[in-house]
């Protein structure tokens, strides 16, 4: 009877708006208090024993390298090296947003960061360029959302920490997909481009491609630094992002972009912004063993053992309870909640552990993109005051994207999986 009103709780706390954190921690402690079996101290040591994780000390330092390298106005270089290598195609000023949405998820690994920075830059010039505002919008919160997808990933590291997984190959697994996923995505702001007849922009010529690289050129050296050390052994993730942020403030003096005052703040929005994702991966843990002592856990497992056959279903069903759930609920909670059911049963079906990760990741990210709690829209609506409403029509054709390459890594395992096999055997 307690847990059903510790889940009542949980509904109604989530009903009327409040703070996700509270909504996870509040039912746990009415269970604790009304369950005699418990010791109270095992709050504390659940909370504790999930962020003691050397893994999890990636998180701060590349929040911090992310704020670094905004302050050095890396979006703009990046910006413009994107739109010299694609802008003048047909719909080249969206495919431009989505591939410098590519080349930052490289960099800040968080899709409200780079929502943030890509909407300060790109809304203006997509509305200028002939998009609506709906679609304009639309456009930036997809290409924000590659950011979990592309290494280096906050949230891949919060996984793969609770998973058990190895985080180098959780990293390389989601190269390819992410890349494909900002392909689907491009085609989509094609055909929309055609169909409205947005004006092209004129090619400016190759050497305007190398001017562009040449200023974007010790930026994009940030991602080859991360992934490069990941996968080659040199670095641990969290070594990486110590590595990351020295590259971001040696590059900003360098640049002279930096000073004291910027670094200080930097350090203050970055240690702010990391307190939101480690507080959930305590509180999210005591909820989650709320659910593993009463049984919960277990009966999920079973019935999707006892009535789903295939390893294809197993994962659609996964998928399909990711992107539901990313409607209502926080994607990190969503991926915290989950993965203690969702792992074990992949697992027991032999399933591709990498590629159902990625898969997990994709569904996870897309309730970023989808109301009412898509914290990328309220991103973007905050930027320039674009009513959600407005945003919603024009982001289904790019979650219908987001679909279809997620039954595509279905299908095709080895898209998820070919790239880690090669790299680590």
């Amino acid at each position: 009877m307690i847990l059903w009103v510790c889940i009542a709780i949980f509904v109604v706390l989530l009903l009327i708006g409040t703070p996700i954190i509270l909504c996870l921690g509040i039912p746990p402690v009415v269970w604790l208090l009304q369950n005699g079996a418990v010791p109270n101290m095992v709050m504390g040591q659940k909370m504790f024993g999930a962020v003691d994780s050397f893994s999890l000390m990636a998180i701060p330092f590349f929040m911090l390298a992310g704020q670094i390298m905004e302050r050095t106005g890396i979006t703009e270089a990046i910006v413009d090296f994107a739109n010299a290598v694609i802008g003048w195609v047909r719909g080249g000023l969206a495919c431009t947003v989505e591939l410098a949405g590519i080349l930052m998820a490289g960099i800040s690994g968080s899709s409200n960061a780079d929502a943030s920075a890509l909407g300060a830059i790109c809304l203006r010039a997509l509305k200028k360029g002939g998009y609506d505002e709906g679609m304009a919008s639309a456009i930036v919160v997809s290409a924000s959302g590659l950011g979990p997808i592309i290494p280096p990933s906050i949230i891949m590291i919060v996984y793969a920490t609770a998973a058990g997984l190895d985080i180098g190959q959780l990293f390389t697994a989601g190269i390819i997909p992410g890349i494909c996923l900002g392909l689907a995505y491009m085609f989509v702001s094609v055909r929309y481009a055609k169909k409205h007849n947005i004006p092209k922009i004129p090619f400016q010529g190759f050497g305007h491609i190398w001017n562009t690289f040449k200023k974007a050129i010790w930026a994009l050296f940030m991602p080859i630094i991360i992934v490069g050390g990941i996968l080659g052994g040199l670095f641990t993730a969290t070594e990486c992002g110590v590595i990351a942020t020295l590259y971001g403030v040696i590059y900003g003096f360098a640049v002279k972009k930096l000073n004291v005052r910027d670094l200080w703040d930097s350090l203050r929005e970055g240690i702010l912004a990391a307190t939101g994702p480690i507080s959930l991966i305590a509180i999210s843990s005591i909820f989650s063993y709320m659910l593993a002592r009463e049984g919960v856990t277990a009966s999920i497992a079973a019935f999707l053992e006892n009535n789903i056959s295939s390893q294809f279903g197993v994962m659609a069903f996964c998928a399909f309870v990711c992107v539901a759930a990313g409607c209502f609920v926080d994607g990190t909670a969503t991926m915290l909640l989950l993965t203690p059911i969702f792992v074990p049963v992949v697992n027991a079906m032999g399933v591709d552990i990498l590629q159902f990760s990625i898969i997990f990741m994709i569904a996870i990210m897309s309730g970023g993109m989808t109301p009412p709690v898509g914290s990328m829209l309220f991103v973007i609506s905050g930027i320039d005051g674009t009513p959600i409403s407005k945003m919603v029509k024009p982001v289904i054709p790019f979650m219908i994207a987001l679909i279809a390459v997620m039954v595509l890594i279905m299908v095709v395992p080895g898209i998820a999986s070919w790239l880690p096999s090669l790299i680590y055997g």
